[in-house]
């Protein structure tokens, strides 16, 4: 007898002292400020991308660029000879106008920088945007950080975007960053042959559990032991597993296990009182159900 349609869900960070050191604190005051003038913050940032150095590049950046989802160290390729080629300073605003060799291409780009507390920094258009989504699961990874499908804002750099987890799926594409662009990217993810075996394994340990005996016809099993017709009183089922069913995936979001041949012999009493036993055997034996892939985890859903 067939289980009821319940899904169930596999789990596959001195004076005269005084004023010489005034006069020597005046001195370093003017060059700290000219040190931190927008053209030398954005050289500094600059710097920092190109070094691979994600600390210094958020710390000179406002909080809220600072808050790049991730850092330029996954960059698969940094820019190269930063330049800065110009300076309009407006109060407490400025415009650069840099330039960087970024994959072999030349790049002209304004950045926007702001003062605030006698401290310039690069602003959120010095980041760019990246509108990732995946053909399976709803996360990739982008070079070691997995994360979710949508936008997500980077620092200028190469980055490479793989299907998640890439232990399990295939599918990559190399994306170009830069500042205040936005790129569209989709992966083409497929199942790898290392995801496929650990279907197959979740699976199998799924259908294991299934056919110890019991007293009653597990659910979510593609079990059929149609005991009734010949026993009153059920007492035991006990299986001989003679072959498991063949695991084939569907698109990214399903499964069917097919082709299973399975023996069940129910024990129990009879209609006269008597104690009594009947075997059934079951050579299309199969479940089917939906394969769900989540960040790193893959979960399987058996009908």
């Amino acid at each position: 007898m067939r289980g009821s349609r319940r899904t169930r869900t596999i789990a596959i960070f001195t004076a005269a002292g005084f004023v010489f050191v005034a006069v020597l604190v005046g001195v370093f005051a003017v060059a700290a400020s000219r040190e931190e003038g927008p053209e030398a913050m954005a050289t500094t940032w600059l710097r920092a991308l190109a070094e691979g150095d994600d600390e210094a590049a958020r710390a000179a950046m406002t909080p809220d660029a600072g808050a790049a989802g991730v850092g330029i160290g996954d960059a698969a390729e940094r820019l190269t000879d930063p330049v800065v080629v110009g300076v309009r300073v407006d109060g407490d605003s400025a415009e650069v106008d840099v330039s960087f060799v970024l994959s072999g291409e030349e790049h002209d780009v304004t950045l926007s920088l702001a003062r605030s507390a006698d401290r310039w920094r690069v602003g959120t258009d010095g980041l760019g945007r990246l509108s990732v989504a995946t053909t399976i699961g709803d996360s990739v990874t982008v070079g070691a950080s997995v994360i979710p499908t949508g936008e997500v804002l980077l620092l200028p750099g190469v980055y490479e975007v793989t299907a998640a987890p890439a232990d399990y799926l295939d599918g990559e594409a190399s994306v170009s960053v830069l500042p205040a662009r936005t790129r569209d990217v989709t992966i083409e993810a497929g199942w790898g042959a290392a995801g496929v075996e650990a279907v197959r394994d979740a699976l199998t340990a799924h259908l294991n559990a299934c056919t110890r005996a019991a007293a009653t016809v597990p659910d979510n099993c593609g079990l059929r032991v149609p005991w009734p017709a010949d026993i009153a009183q059920l007492e035991r089922i006990a299986y001989r597993v003679e072959r498991l069913p063949e695991v084939q995936l569907i698109g990214g979001d399903g499964f069917a296990a097919t082709g299973g041949s399975v023996v069940a012999t129910a024990t129990g009493t009879g209609r006269d009182g008597a104690p009594v036993s009947a075997t059934y055997r079951d050579d299309a034996w199969g479940v089917r159900g939906t394969v769900a892939v989540t960040g790193d985890r893959i979960r399987l859903g058996v009908l």
